[in-house]
């Protein structure tokens, strides 16, 4: 597990790099071609090392997919769907997942090894046809701009638009586009992500990461199986299919009202549902080992944690690592925050089998009552949301940008305390951006 997150890590940092250096689209082809090679390694391996071999340097590809598609999602998507398309990125990975694990199970019966090579082969569909797609679509006009190209994203963004949009307004469009990313042509370094109007935005990036992975989720979704198959009271495969129809009927919830109710409300909705599942899951992990009620009752607050986190710090977690970062600090804001959702997934992947069972010596055997640990740091979670995650909804990138660092501390103290007023009345008001200079 250790190896695959570096790999992962790795891969966010080599996505990063070429997205910034040479374009979303050569780092959306470059990483498809690369998805054909570990791939191509995982369908002809003879033995479980050479299939361990391809998963392992398959999670670069995953981390320079995440390097750029929630980047080139943010920068392409009108401001008033925007966190649409941010989780539609997520949808589309649990639909997949949904998908194959549906192939899983029908070829399952076969006792050939076409069993499992036929859904490993379905991995290489996917990147053969992104990679012929991908110069179909213009580069992002954003990135052009920060590149002082012009011509080149004038003639992008008239692609993006409607045919019958006029040619002035696309040109005034581009114009007021590059004004305001004027101030992000220069460059930038790690030392700029600590000054005031970033810092705020680059804590808030990296602890949303480590909420989304503090909150339990490798608990639900990787062992999830396996404790499943301790309780011994439901089937363990029927219980992964409603987990992955759970997380996709909230997925579309979150999809329709991103961008209606704000993405505040969504995270405080998600992270109710998760303290709530998580900590009467340790309830009843109190419970005696043979009452079957109990047993039953963990796995549905398993379904009920799962449609929670699916709701919002799944996906919209990404969101605000598109939207929050200045451009120019992207790439360094991302890293960070990555690297610190990767070593926190980690941490609880790792520990999870010690805590969980006492088959062996060393394990404390918490059971069902690890709700309470990943509870309280979903609770946590809540009230970080509430004091620190902006309502970016209906703002661009770049007004987004503008706010954080054209903010004092005289305008915070009065947003603070607005945001005070309309909490009192609207407990889920969106709260305006701010920055501490403290």
């Amino acid at each position: 597990m250790e190896n695959f997150a570096d790999l992962f890590a790795k891969g966010v940092f080599l996505g990063g790099y070429i997205s910034n250096t040479y374009g979303r689209k050569w780092c959306i082809f470059s990483m498809n071609l690369y998805a054909l090679g570990s791939a191509a390694v995982v369908v002809s391996s003879k033995t479980d090392a050479q299939i361990l071999t391809g998963r392992a340097l398959h999670y670069i590809y995953l981390g320079m997919q995440l390097a750029v598609i929630p980047t080139t999602l943010a920068e392409l998507a009108p401001r008033n769907v925007r966190g649409a398309m941010g989780v539609l990125y997520w949808l589309s990975i649990k639909i997949g997942g949904l998908v194959v694990t549906g192939i899983a199970r029908g070829t399952s019966g076969i006792s050939t090894n076409a069993a499992w090579q036929i859904p490993f082969g379905l991995i290489l569909v996917i990147p053969f046809i992104c990679i012929w797609l991908v110069w179909i679509i213009p580069e992002s006009p954003r990135w052009l701009l920060l590149r002082d190209r012009q011509e080149e994203a004038l003639q992008a963004l008239k692609r993006y638009r409607s045919k019958t949009t006029p040619q002035h307004e696309i040109q005034e469009d581009l114009d007021e586009m590059a004004q305001k990313v004027t101030a992000q042509l220069q460059k930038k370094s790690f030392k700029d992500l600590f000054i005031k109007g970033n810092r705020e935005r680059t804590f808030v990036v990296a602890a949303a990461n480590f909420f989304q992975q503090a909150s339990g989720q490798a608990f639900a979704s990787q062992y999830g199986t396996l404790f499943v198959k301790q309780l011994k009271s439901v089937n363990a495969f029927s219980v992964t299919l409603g987990t992955n129809a759970t997380d996709i009927g909230a997925l579309i919830i979150s999809t329709a009202l991103s961008d209606v109710v704000g993405r505040r409300m969504l995270f405080h909705i998600s992270g109710f549902l998760e303290t709530a599942a998580l900590m009467t899951m340790g309830g009843l992990g109190t419970a005696d080992t043979s009452n079957t009620a109990a047993k039953e009752g963990i796995v549905a607050m398993l379904l009920l944690y799962s449609f929670g986190w699916s709701l919002a710090w799944a996906p919209l977690v990404y969101v605000l690592g598109a939207e929050l970062p200045s451009a120019g600090l992207r790439e360094m804001t991302l890293r960070i925050a990555y690297t610190v959702k990767l070593v926190t997934e980690f941490a609880v992947t790792f520990s999870y089998p010690y805590l969980e069972t006492a088959d062996d010596p060393g394990h404390v055997d918490i059971g069902g009552k690890l709700g309470f640990i990943y509870g309280s740091l979903s609770a946590v979670s809540v009230i970080f949301g509430y004091f620190f995650i902006p309502e970016t909804r209906k703002l661009e990138l770049e007004d987004i940008n503008k706010k954080y660092e054209s903010s004092t501390e005289s305008e915070m103290e009065q947003k603070v305390e607005y945001q005070i007023t309309l909490d009192s009345i609207y407990p889920c008001a969106p709260i305006p951006l701010r920055v501490n200079d403290g």
